[in-house]
Parts: C-alpha cells; sequence; structure tokens
C-alpha cells in the first residue's frame, strides 16, 4: 500500500484531486458563525486583514475563503520540505503528507477563514527556516505569530526551553522575550476556575485528528519523550498538548488556541508507527499492519464526514442538533425573515448575531426587538 506513493502520477493526482475538492468545499459551504465573528472583530491579523480586502471584490464567502486556500497550500509545501528529516524514503514522506492534507483539522482549517491556518503556516516556516538556519526567517515567524488569536506563548516556551538546553542563545532569548510580552499583553487570556474541561479538549483534539489517530498521537508524543529522538518539532507540540491539558482544568480551550501547533508535528505519529513495524520481521507485522489500517479508515470516516457534511446533513433530515447546521439553516431564517419586511433580528445565540449581520439583518435595539425569537 504504502509503495503506491513512489508512482508520481498517483501522487500528484492525488493533490490535484485534494485541491480540487478543497476549492468545491469552499464554494459550496455557507458561511460559518466563526468566520462572521472573525470578520467583525477589531483584533488586528494579516489573514484576516486581507480576507476583508478581498471580501470588496470576491461575492460572499469565497473573498474570505481565498487566504485560507492559497495558505493551505503553503502549508502542504512546507510540511513536505520538512520530511526529509524524519522518512529517508520518497514513498513514507508522501503517505505523511496524504495523512497531513486528510485530517479533519486540516481540511477545516483550509476551507474556513480561521487564525489557525496562518498560524501554522507561520509554525511550519519557523520549523523549516531553524533547518536551513535562517534565523531572521526564524525571527519573523515568531514575530507574526503575535498578531494570530491562537496560544502562541506554548510555541514560545518550547522554543526557549529547546534553544538554551542547545545552547542557540540567540533563539533562546528571542523566544524568551516573545513569551513574556504574550504574555505581558495578555494576547492569550489565561485564568478562570477549576470547571472541568478536560473531555471537552479531547473531544476537541479527537475531532482534529480523528479519535483513533488522536489516542496514538498522544501515545507517539509520550514514546518519544521517554525514548527520543526529541526535536525541536516535538518539543512545540508537548508543550501546546500539555499546556492545554493544564488550561483545560480552569478555563475552555479553544479548537483553534493549540490545534496549530500539534498539527505541525503530524510527522511524528507516523515515524513512531513505521519504526515500530519495520524494526520487525515482515511475518511479525500483521498485527502492526491491521491496527494501522483500522486508524487510517477511521481517519478517513472522518475526514469524509467533514468533507461530505452538507450530503450527510441533508441525508439525516436537516437535524437542529447538527454540526452543520448553522451554517444551512441561518441563511434560510435570514430570507423568511426578509421576505416578510423585517429589518432586524430578535435575540439569539451571541455567537450568531455576527453571522446575521454578515447576511444584512442586524440585531435589533433593545426597545424595538418584537416576537421573532430563533
Amino acid at each position: 500500500m504504502i509503495g503506491i506513493w513512489r508512482n508520481d502520477r498517483f501522487f500528484y493526482g492525488f493533490l490535484l484531486f485534494y485541491m480540487t475538492g478543497i476549492a468545491a468545499l469552499i464554494l459550496t459551504t455557507p458561511l460559518s458563525p466563526t468566520e462572521a465573528q472573525l470578520f467583525y472583530r477589531d483584533e488586528w491579523s494579516p489573514a484576516i486583514w486581507i480576507a476583508r480586502i478581498l471580501h470588496q471584490y470576491l461575492p460572499g464567502p469565497l473573498g474570505l475563503r481565498v487566504i485560507p486556500f492559497l495558505l493551505g497550500g503553503v502549508n502542504l509545501w512546507l510540511f513536505y520540505r520538512l520530511l526529509p528529516d524524519y522518512f529517508p524514503r520518497l514513498e513514507d514522506r508522501r503517505f505523511t503528507l496524504a495523512i497531513f492534507a486528510i485530517l479533519p483539522g486540516v481540511i477545516a482549517a483550509n476551507v474556513l477563514l480561521n487564525d489557525a491556518v496562518f498560524a501554522l503556516t507561520l509554525t511550519l516556516l519557523f520549523l523549516l527556516a531553524y533547518r536551513e538556519k535562517i534565523f531572521w526567517l526564524e525571527l519573523l515567524a515568531l514575530v507574526l505569530l503575535l498578531s494570530t488569536a491562537t496560544a502562541m506563548f506554548a510555541l514560545y516556551l518550547a522554543v526557549a526551553l529547546y534553544a538554551f538546553v542547545r545552547r542557540e542563545y540567540r533563539l533562546g532569548i528571542a523566544a524568551a522575550l516573545l513569551l513574556v510580552l504574550s504574555l505581558a499583553t495578555g494576547l492569550y487570556s489565561i485564568g478562570g476556575h477549576p470547571q472541568g474541561h478536560l473531555p471537552e479538549l479531547f473531544g476537541i483534539d479527537a475531532a482534529l485528528f480523528s479519535p483513533l489517530f488522536f489516542v496514538y498521537y498522544f501515545y507517539a508524543l509520550y514514546r518519544v519523550a521517554l525514548v527520543g529522538p526529541r526535536d525541536l518539532t516535538w518539543s512545540i507540540a508537548f508543550a501546546a498538548l500539555a499546556l492545554s491539558i493544564l488550561l483545560s482544568i480552569r478555563q475552555q480551550v479553544l479548537i483553534v488556541d493549540f490545534s496549530p501547533y500539534l498539527l505541525a508535528a503530524t510527522m511524528i505519529p507516523v515515524r513512531v508507527y513505521f519504526s515500530s513495524m519495520r524494526v520487525r520481521m515482515r511475518r511479525f507485522q500483521t498485527r502492526y499492519r491491521l491496527a494501522g489500517a483500522v486508524v487510517l479508515a477511521t481517519l478517513v470516516l472522518s475526514s469524509a464526514a467533514v468533507a461530505l457534511h452538507r450530503p450527510l446533513y441533508v441525508l439525516l433530515g436537516r437535524p437542529s442538533h447538527f454540526f452543520a447546521a448553522p451554517l444551512y439553516e441561518i441563511p434560510a431564517r435570514v430570507e423568511a425573515l426578509k421576505a416578510r419586511g423585517v429589518r432586524c433580528h430578535s435575540p439569539v445565540k451571541r455567537r450568531y448575531n455576527a453571522l446575521y449581520r454578515f447576511y444584512g439583518l442586524p440585531a435589533c435595539p433593545a426597545e424595538k426587538r418584537s416576537s421573532d425569537t430563533f
């Protein structure tokens, strides 16, 4: 199965099919509540700023999603450039790139306007610059991470500790200063009191990677912690996972907070799997191949659920509790209200206000609210 990735036509055909599928999702998926909130958010971010400019020239959600689509292609290239350090075989590198591409979190990041895709680009760019020993590019990527609404302090902490252990003091000092700056300026809010968000965090990570793949990802980071090699990529992923678990005890952790720093290390569980399997004689590899096939099957199913959310939504009878329901229900409600001559909407869930506003139906002033509540 792995050997087929040596075939250039198969590999480039997969990339073409993948990017075509992402483009189709961009064109057919309505705007999400999170995208609308980002569009109206006051905080500055290069990706969001450019998306707002493009929205003036491209209709609907398309203008907002050009940047995630382009950055998604860049991320594939950057990730592939990092793989020779982990896999000497060409087919292993191509297979790992395919695994990275079809992760549910990567698909969603490539389709929807979000901070995570830009942070992922900067993380991969930093890792590549570190690999090529281009310090100014390392510093640029680290500084630009300050503009993203993610838990960038996790990356700064990991880089600072790793650099000081390796006696790379220039990088260590720069990362330490950025760590202090990110915490002192409150770019990522830390606080609250114990509420037990840990199960929710694992649910988010399972959705990001698919359930079984995340379990193996967790195991792979732990195994590398024990036996090595503990490189910079592992350090960033381990710090992000550990800090997300600690923070989830006191506060809610959003999917975009740590996902870029976890996704950037997707090659680690794949390398651990290949190392564990290939160290054994072929006749003793059966259970490893079977387990790998099961994990891969669940990953494909999870990715298919994300990519085919619209047909699934229709097939299931358009249930209101379906994860993609707001994408399709809210535009229909807005059109129904406009047809009745309504010019503003009554109270809805706070996260939906921006989406109603995007579709041209702002919230009613308190004194003018009617009984049309959804």
